[in-house]
């Protein structure tokens, strides 16, 4: 087995996150750039020739609010926190003309739809919390259902998915691969959660972010005979978040290139398989700078694949590589 290297984005606009921002606040900051900071990444992944797989949220797709009444489904997630639901507290009809742009853009799916070695999965209709108490498996599936017709009617097969928040409920997987999903995103080896106490998260949340600078995980790679398969779909586990600029924390840039560096040189040169993955909006802010670290990245991705054969995949284009083996 030759190295592998996968991309993997979650593409949800302000969807994934209505309880904490604002279209005045993050959605200006961040979101708004969110077509040219994928200008950017069609033209990087063109430039190195790297595959990507765009988990998208269904609702974005459309072309504005009034879409959403003839697409949505007709269950809704019953979470028992009421601002997690876009369906709730007449959110959607309180979007503004001019905002729609921080939550519909239905152009941009079409532009990476158009670029060869894109894949579009799905993220869900709604930017779905599957560990949200109150919300059911019944609701689950109608939101898949929505999600996977929205894209079918934009010529899209959905076979890859990413749970928002990394949410992976081992009894949904069922409902994904009779909805015809091959592939999903699971958390890395080293992930905790859902957590049973505040100070776990805490705990766990130190480590992770210690872990993005310094080697105290060991490298987040996996052999090809690690990839387990329930009811048909395949886990391809995340190996590392790709943390956006912070000038705060800029001094460390470095250290946060070496790790990905090493883990990608590590995963090349033992036949083993790499996961990054980020959202397009944490780009938004400082795009220039993130756009240069990520060429940086790929610039390694080059280096490995000309002394050790890495291939690129999509999620879906590495699991049809299984199937090759």
């Amino acid at each position: 087995m030759k190295g592998s290297f996968i991309i993997s984005l979650d593409f949800e606009l302000l969807w994934g996150g209505i309880e904490k921002r604002g279209p005045r606040d993050y959605g200006q900051s961040h979101v708004s750039n969110v077509p040219k900071v994928i200008d950017e990444l069609l033209c990087l992944f063109a430039k190195y020739n790297v595959h990507a797989t765009f988990a998208t949220v269904g609702l974005l797709m459309l072309d504005g609010k009034e879409a959403v009444k003839k697409y949505a489904p007709s269950k809704h997630p019953s979470y028992n926190n009421h601002s997690l639901s876009p369906y709730l507290n007449g959110y959607i009809d309180k979007i503004e003309e001019r905002d729609e742009r921080l939550y519909f853009v239905p152009d941009v799916v079409k532009k990476i739809q158009m670029q060869e070695g894109m894949e579009i999965g799905t993220h869900t209709f709604c930017h779905y919390y599957c560990w949200e108490k109150g919300q059911t498996a019944y609701e689950f599936e109608a939101d898949i259902k929505a999600a996977i017709s929205v894209a079918d009617e934009r010529g899209l097969k959905i076979t890859s998915m990413v749970f928002p928040r990394n949410q992976v409920p081992k009894e949904y997987l069922r409902i994904c691969a009779e909805n015809g999903i091959v592939v999903y995103r699971g958390n890395p080896d080293k992930w905790f959660g859902p957590y049973k106490s505040s100070f776990e998260a805490k705990k766990s949340k130190i480590f992770r972010f210690l872990d993005y600078y310094f080697p105290i995980g060991g490298h987040n790679t996996y052999d090809i005979n690690s990839i387990e398969s329930e009811f048909g779909i395949y886990n391809v586990k995340a190996s590392r978040y790709l943390r956006p600029y912070d000038k705060r924390l800029a001094l460390f840039d470095e250290l946060k290139y070496h790790r990905i560096k090493k883990e990608m040189e590590y995963a090349a040169k033992h036949g083993q398989m790499y996961h990054l993955w980020w959202h397009p909006h944490n780009f938004g802010n400082n795009v220039a700078k993130n756009i240069a670290f990520l060429e940086k990245v790929l610039k390694v991705y080059v280096v490995c694949k000309e002394k050790y054969g890495m291939q690129s995949y999509t999620m879906t284009e590495y699991v049809n590589n299984i199937h090759n083996q």
